[in-house]
Order: structure tokens, then C-alpha cells, then sequence
């Protein structure tokens, strides 16, 4: 089973996302009796809920430290992410919590969604590794290869066409979650590639993201905003 599947069982629960947003909202790790308490379910439905929270890898659960003789309660706590994840699997992460946080204000919408890409973008940028070449000449260039190293590193197989000036998205490991919500789970991508584009200076910026043209396959499309030039070694044109 697949890290996306469990991702996706989760997301598909109402009750699982309120015990992960009373989770992340509370002080410290809870209780099976007071999470039961605090979503209003019984005490066997929140364990089996918690469970399943915990296989997908967004909580965590420990016995109580005590010091006194009888068997000691379990503890939960939602689970920040690792600071070794892949970026794949922080996306994954980053895109429960948009879920989550979104969850009770009618879901998110997709305007929400790309903001919150966004933000994520400009701060993941500063760890995207251009090359040397493609970063002593800047621009474009530099802004093709940050783009295309994120791309890669989530495992869309991204494939550049330059007239008219777009990225083909071979691949979408997200398609479990996006098939159901794909103007959240494409908001926020979109979102993020403007941020990574935004964070290195050059022409580029990210038109629009269009959604499963194809199976698996989604296409972006770029724009510059100086027309006809040669910039950074990458002649591209609007």
C-alpha cells in the first residue's frame, strides 16, 4: 500500500479530519477519552480512526510516562513533518494540511489553495539546487532549471515545450486526491510553482495549470513578461 493510498483513505473521512485538526490544535498529545470528547464519537470509533491516522504517518502515539502501578494510557499527537522527507512527501504532507485547515470554512477553495502553494513555493525554493551553469547565468535559465528540479524531485516527469512556451506533466502521483478535488490539489501546485518562479529572479511566471488532458497528464503553461528576448541562454517567447 502506498504512502499516497493512505494519504487519500485519510483525507476522505470527516471524522479522521476533525480528530487530526483537534490534534493540531491542541497544547499537547490527547487521550483516546478526550479526543472522543472533543469530536462528539465513541471511544472504539475514535481508536479505529486513530489507527488509520497513524498507519498514513500524520500521528503519532506513545504510552503515558507514569509512576504508579497499572497499564498506562495512550497518547497521540499529530506528527510534524521530518526534517529528512523527501520533498514528494512533504508536498503529500503540505497538502493534508491545506485539507485540514480548510475543513469546517467549506473545505478550501481553490483561491485559498494557491496562496497557500505559493507560500510553500517561496519557502522550499532556497532548497532547490539549480547548477552551477544554470545559476551564474540567472534568469530564465536559472528559473527553468529550479523549476524543473522540483518537477522532477515530485516525480512528474516534466517534458518542456517552447512554442507555446509550457511544461507537460507526464505523470501525477497525486491523482487519487486530485481526481476528487482537482481545483484544490491543482491551486495549490500552481501555487507553488509561482512561488518557486518568483524566488528566482528572471522573466517566467506561471500562467495557468491545466488539469488531466489526458490520463495523468496535466500541462503548464508559462509566460514571460518582457516578450521576444533572449534571456539567461533561454530564448523563450509569450
Amino acid at each position: 500500500m502506498t504512502r499516497l493510498s493512505e494519504s487519500h483513505r485519510a483525507l476522505a473521512s470527516e471524522s479522521r479530519l476533525d480528530l487530526l485538526h483537534a490534534l493540531q490544535g491542541a497544547d499537547g498529545p490527547l487521550t483516546i477519552a478526550e479526543l472522543a470528547e472533543a469530536v462528539g464519537l465513541h471511544h472504539n470509533t475514535v481508536r479505529g480512526h486513530l489507527d488509520r491516522l497513524v498507519a498514513a504517518g500524520f500521528v503519532a502515539v506513545e504510552p503515558e510516562d507514569r509512576h504508579v502501578r497499572g497499564r498506562p494510557r495512550m497518547l497521540y499527537r499529530a506528527v510534524e513533518r521530518p526534517a529528512g522527507a523527501s520533498l514528494d512527501e512533504r508536498l503529500r504532507s503540505y497538502l493534508m494540511q491545506v485539507f485540514v485547515d480548510g475543513y469546517g470554512r467549506e473545505l478550501v477553495s481553490p483561491g485559498t489553495a494557491e496562496d497557500a502553494g505559493e507560500a510553500w513555493g517561496r519557502q522550499i525554493a532556497d532548497e532547490i539546487r539549480t547548477g552551477t551553469v544554470a545559476e551564474a547565468l540567472g534568469g530564465a535559465t536559472e528559473q527553468m532549471a529550479a523549476l524543473e528540479v522540483h518537477l522532477t524531485e515530485l516525480g512528474m516527469e516534466p517534458e518542456l515545450h517552447m512554442n507555446p512556451l509550457s511544461v507537460h506533466l507526464r505523470r501525477c502521483p497525486y491523482i487519487d486526491v486530485a481526481s476528487r478535488r482537482p481545483d484544490v490539489v491543482c491551486a495549490v501546485h500552481l501555487g507553488i510553482v509561482r512561488g518557486v518562479l518568483a524566488h528566482h529572479d528572471g522573466p517566467l511566471v506561471a500562467e495557468r495549470l491545466e488539469p488531466l488532458v489526458g490520463p495523468q497528464h496535466c500541462v503548464l503553461h508559462l509566460t514571460r513578461t518582457t516578450d521576444n528576448r533572449q534571456d539567461g541562454g533561454v530564448a523563450v517567447a509569450s
